[in-house]
């Protein structure tokens, strides 16, 4: 064998993971040739590509888990080598290459896999029994590479023309109309799709296999179809819907036409991810695009308008315009989640969806807490580090960030800047910083320097609120964390809102401290609208004057004070009995927001019980707080707000398993029995329910939830009964459902989360986790590599002093090295976790004494 030249070495000693810049793909010509049954494909690709440096005879591209059989470059055979390590093609043309376009041939076959990514398998049942299979992709991020060999970087634009000879019974799509097809012998045909705009690889995507699609409908010239397995097309309407509305809000939004020819909406049985923005070529899980409203629960419903809002947004934002190296896929996503909550609240007002956001946002929070949380933007060099970056503090920090600046600036000038920032990069790759410059350019505020205080530095700060000697309010910032002794210097560029009986004033703190001047003594809200990414700490002066106005507090603003109260209980700063203290005084609240954060301090409490009589004690105090409420929304009734609905369930649930009300149990065991009976019982009573008839369940009722899971005829129903099955306060039945997670009857796209849920047993997580630990060998090769760290995320719950050893010592010697990151956070939360339990059980125990 001929050693390889120079060039083609010295390139890969330089950077492993970036390729040379010599060589810029133009357009691909793909032909692939898929064998669903046998799972292999042939190819060839054709790239005309320009060299832009004289002297150069090599060419580099990333090739992986294909098998090369030709080379040519210009019509000239080349010498090839495939670095597996590396997962690159390195090409010698054995001559030099002038500046100027070029043409590149290669021959390929490949395996359409079986791990989510890549060209890969999807499978489903038919009517008859039959397994059917459909091929599929998913390249983002760095996965294209093993569907053909190409320039496998976010900045290497080009067109794509993909040609896919299939038999002629199946639906074969891609990112671009079809444009042609041809006998291609033996029953199959050769279908060409038109050339797609500049896009990066990442969002190169084809399918093929025994699929149906919906009528098109018209988005004002836009042609929009849902694809989807036979037998669902009684699903599709809400998506449909959803699509239409968020392709119109998007275009007016931007003020861009939709910059693709079409949308096709794909619902897939098998998706590692939730979605994926593939131009024009969107890719679902099943139950993120089908639902049948009827019988869904209102956020069922909510996430797929979420999820579809998300991928559209994308089009433009992510699509037209790309991040130029994946440290910047933040900004993609983040960007996204802000206008999927923006193009919802358009879509559905009364679904508040600025407003239960601050759930998610309170995630971000608590990731962003600890030690070892990270910037928001970091360097990215390898595959695995950007696989890393697709956590909370990318989407759900990201999108709140983006909210307080939008919110700072106000909504007009925000989309100004983001319409600026599109039409001048349209077709090209940007860095962070382009969007502030832009955005600045629009409303000449110092938007860099505001956000690069928050992008380029980890952790968020804590604002310390007080009234001095002079009735001055003091401000004084430093940074959160649950580590009761820490120090840290950090300051940020805080937009605040501050509101007194005089109103509302907007400020800009930028140093440690900040004295405001405020009229007479009415309540002072600090963080007013609760869009900032903030938390506050009142003196007692401040507090004592807020105590006495919740009622006059925003919904979010209410929702802030319960959430910086739990986390101040974390972070040594109250305790159990002050938080229970506090929650009683929301015993008149009817916001659905206020009370899913009430909740989650709730079941956080129950788990510091030490014993039955401090259970008791959480137990009444549940029911106290809750009871009231509960019997303020009444039954289910005809033409009642969907939220109302949604808050009753949530109430319910929680007053069963918190309070352990008998009766709420009972109303859940009777639901749960009337629909089976066949009555037609209210979706987020019946969703209610499942979890309460779990947890309080025996064999018999594990069987009839086992079987709701087989036979569940929407999405949403079979995924409610899978996941109540881990909810058992039975060891052998927990452990059962970990043993069905590893089962074919469960898809690897939803095992690991399963497995989370059996660890996150109140009772039982201790077992399921040593079942994990066990059998970390078959779930490593099962499950989907991005799913891994998401499947141990429930660890953290797990306190006592040995499985906190357990699971350290575990992970000491078994890393996640797609993940090393959010490991180490998932971990120092556990130890967080511990050392709170610890302290909050003698607090708790202290409450039953006498």
């Amino acid at each position: 064998m001929r050693p390889l030249p120079s060039e083609l070495v010295s390139t890969a000693a330089a950077d492993p993971h970036r390729l040379p810049r010599h060589a810029q793909p133009r357009r691909y010509e793909v032909t692939l040739t898929p064998d669903l049954e046998t799972a292999r494909f042939d190819g060839s690709v054709r790239v005309q590509f320009e060299v832009t440096e004289p002297g150069h005879r090599a060419l580099t591209l990333n090739a992986a888990e294909l098998e090369i059989s030709a080379v040519e470059v210009d019509g000239i055979s080349a010498t090839f080598h495939l670095d597996d390590n590396l997962e690159r093609l390195l090409i010698d043309a054995e001559h030099a290459l002038v500046v100027g376009g070029h043409e590149l041939t290669i021959a390929f076959t490949g395996t359409i896999n079986d791990k989510l990514r890549g060209f890969y398998r999807s499978t489903y049942v038919d009517d008859s029994g039959e397994q059917r299979v459909i091929a599929t992709t998913q390249m983002q991020s760095t996965d294209c590479r093993r569907a053909f060999p190409c320039w496998d970087e976010p900045d290497f634009k080009a067109t794509f023309a993909i040609t896919l000879v299939v038999a002629d019974d199946l639906l074969a799509v891609s990112n671009s109309p079809e444009v042609s097809r041809a006998p291609a012998g033996d029953g199959q045909v050769a279908i060409t799709f038109g050339d797609t705009m500049a896009m990066s690889t990442y969002l190169v995507a084809f399918v093929v296999g025994p699929l149906e699609t919906t009528d098109w409908i018209d988005v004002d010239g836009i042609p929009l179809r849902i694809v989807h397995v036979p037998g669902k097309e009684h699903l599709t309407d809400f998506g449909l819907d959803v699509g239409a509305f968020c392709l119109r809000w998007f275009q007016e939004y931007y003020g861009i036409p939709y910059p693709a020819d079409k949308v096709e909406l794909l619902a897939l049985p098998d998706f590692a991810a939730g979605a994926m923005e593939n131009l024009g070529c969107i890719t679902f899980r099943e139950n993120l695009l089908l639902v049948d409203p009827a019988k869904a629960t209102q956020p069922e419903r909510q996430l797929v308008a979420d999820v579809v809002a998300h991928e559209l947004a994308h089009m433009w934002f992510g699509d037209l315009v790309t991040m130029r190296w994946w440290n910047g896929i933040w900004l993609n996503e983040a960007f996204a989640t802000f206008m999927e909550i923006a193009a919802c609240d358009a879509f559905r007002p009364e679904w508040g969806r600025w407003l239960t956001f601050g759930l998610e946002r309170t995630a971000a929070f608590e990731t962003d807490s600890l030690s070892s949380t990270r910037p928001v933007e970091f360097e990215v060099r390898s595959p695995q580090d950007a696989e890393g970056m697709f956590d909370v503090l990318t989407y759900q920090k990201g999108g709140a960030l983006l909210r307080m600046l939008e919110q700072h600036l106000g909504a007009e000038a925000f989309r100004s800047g983001v319409s600026h920032y599109l039409r001048r990069h349209a077709l090209g790759n940007t860095e962070t910083s382009d969007l502030w410059d832009a955005i600045e350019e629009v409303t000449g505020e110092p938007v860099r320097r505001i956000m690069d205080s928050w992008i380029w530095q980890p952790g968020y700060p804590l604002v310390d609120a007080d009234i001095d000697a002079s009735g001055r309010l003091v401000l004084r910032q430093s940074r959160f964390s649950f580590e009761p002794d820490s120090s840290d210097d950090t300051i940020w560029m805080i937009p605040l809102a501050i509101r007194t009986d005089s109103g509302t004033q907007r400020v800009l703190m930028s140093e440690l401290e900040l004295a405001v001047d405020v009229d007479g003594n009415g309540p002072v809200v600090v963080n007013a609208g609760g869009d900032g990414f903030v938390r506050v700490a009142y003196g007692p002066a401040l507090i004592g004057r807020l105590a006495q106005s919740i009622g006059r507090l925003s919904v979010l603003e209410r929702y802030c004070l319960v959430d910086d109260a739990l986390a101040a209980v974390h972070a040594g700063r109250m305790d159990a009995a002050d938080l229970l203290d506090l929650l009683d005084g929301f015993d008149d609240e009817t916001s659905l927001p206020v009370w899913q954060s009430i909740a989650a301090a709730l079941r956080t409490v129950r788990r510091w019980a030490p014993d039955a009589a401090a259970l008791d004690v959480v137990a009444e105090r549940a029911r106290g707080l809750i009871g009231p409420a509960l019997e303020r929304l009444g039954d289910p009734a005809p033409g009642e707000p969907e939220l109302d609905g949604t808050l009753r369930g949530l109430l319910l649930r929680t007053m069963a398993l918190v309070g352990r009300d008998q009766g709420a149990i009972a109303r859940c065991a009777e639901a749960i029995e009337s629909h089976r009976a066949g009555a037609n019982v209210d979706a987020e009573l019946l969703a209610a329910a499942t979890t309460v008839v779990a947890a309080t369940g025996d064999d018999a009722e594990y069987e009839r939830l086992l079987e709701g899971y087989r036979q569940g005829v929407t999405p949403q129903e079979q995924l409610r009964n899978l996941y109540a099955l881990a909810e058992f306060d039975d060891e052998a039945l927990v452990l059962r459902t970990c043993e069905l997670a590893m089962s074919d009857e469960v898809k690897t796209q939803n095992a690991p989360f399963l497995l989370r849920s059996c660890i996150a047993n109140p009772s039982h997580g201790p077992a399921a986790w040593a079942f994990v630990a066990r059998r970390w060998s078959e779930a490593n090769s099962r499950f989907p590599t991005n799913t891994i760290v998401r499947m141990v995320d429930s660890v953290k719950l797990l306190t006592g002093e040995a499985e906190v050893h357990s699971v350290q010592s575990f992970f000491a010697e078994h890393p996640i090295p797609q993940a090393e990151a959010t490991l180490r956070q998932v971990l120092e939360r556990q130890r967080v976790n511990a050392r709170c339990a610890d302290i909050q059980q003698k607090v708790l125990g202290s409450l039953t004494e006498g």
